[in-house]
């Protein structure tokens, strides 16, 4: 820290009024505050409060900016403070050490007042007093805002990681957040609960033959068809590759069934198109159906419905099996 020497005289009380904390007070307590406080010059970078510290100062920016930061990197940044502004109020209030980090990211000239200095004025001025109210609410709406956004965005994160990128269904790791618990309560209500694998059938010579934007076209074009057909609280998954489940609880295996040769159909009469338009041949799925036995662990049940879409694929393809 480069430290200048005391330049309150050169500071009028017309300066001092355009802060956002003494905007309104009268000359007087303007001048009484500039014969109480003193103006120091930083350099960029240097670091005011942390909150490993004890604050004993309100600083007034008179010239420059400064950053309020969550971490040291500076990745985190809070906020940015131009001159005009304060920092320091809410541990001078509060009596504990500061809640952030703060750091000139220019150089500053800044105004410190001692915190016997700052409760002084408040007392002396209800101007100054209203002022720090709507700082500390404005902060606070900021804040509030803050986190508001922050818990969105980590509601979107949350969501993205479960859905797959390509074709917006379940992906893998919903599967296994949700199945155990999905496979729990129907044995422990004794409802019937089905699953379907669906397998794109001759997937490697489509790509080989289309290439894999078209690939890519047709997995997201089944995957719609997918979420059009089934009912509100059935789960459709991309579970790998060209493989898709349907989680179909409370459903019996006759019903299941209908449901199975249904999506087939709609499957089988997708049209394909990719982004520029261009129409794609069609393609067709195999499925295999289990129902979840009694004594089902989730490996049987995903086990035996795989073992059904490899009935499907010897039975000739685009067709449904248990």
């Amino acid at each position: 820290m480069n430290t200048a020497p005391d330049m309150t005289a050169s500071l009028t009380t017309s300066m001092l009024s355009s802060q956002v904390l003494l905007r309104g007070e009268s000359d007087d307590n303007l001048g009484w505050l500039l014969r109480h406080s003193k103006q120091q010059d930083y350099s960029a970078g240097d670091v005011l409060l942390t909150p490993d510290k004890h604050n004993d100062y309100l600083y007034l920016v008179l010239s420059g900016r400064i950053q309020v930061r969550l971490d040291w990197q500076g990745r985190e940044a809070l906020t940015y403070l131009d001159a005009g502004h304060c920092v320091g109020e809410m541990s001078i209030i509060e009596n504990k050490r500061p809640s952030a980090i703060v750091v000139t990211e220019q150089d500053c000239r800044l105004l410190l007042v001692e915190k016997d200095v700052v409760w002084e004025l408040i007392e002396r001025s209800n101007t100054v007093a209203r002022n720090l109210l709507y700082i500390l609410s404005s902060r606070v709406r900021r804040d509030n805002l803050v986190i508001f956004e922050t818990r969105k965005q980590q509601a979107i994160s949350e969501q993205n990681s479960r859905q797959d990128t390509l074709t917006s269904l379940y992906n893998r790791r919903w599967l296994e957040d949700n199945l155990s618990r999905l496979v729990q309560r129907a044995q422990q209500t004794q409802k019937p609960f089905c699953l379907l694998m669906l397998d794109v059938d001759l997937f490697k010579q489509y790509n080989d033959s289309h290439g894999h934007p078209a690939g890519d076209a047709a997995l997201a074009a089944i995957a719609a068809k997918l979420a059009d057909n089934i009912r509100p609280y059935d789960s459709a998954i991309r579970y790998g590759g060209e493989e898709f489940l349907v989680l179909l609880p409370d459903t019996a295996i006759s019903d299941a069934r209908i449901i199975a040769e249904r999506l087939r159909e709609k499957i089988s009469r997708t049209l394909i198109r990719q982004d520029s338009g261009c129409r794609l041949p069609g393609i067709t799925a195999s499925i295999g159906l289990a129902e979840l036995g009694s004594g089902d662990s989730v490996t049987d049940f995903i086990t035996n419905a795989d073992t059904a879409l490899y009935r499907a694929k010897q039975n000739g393809r685009n067709c449904v099996a248990l």
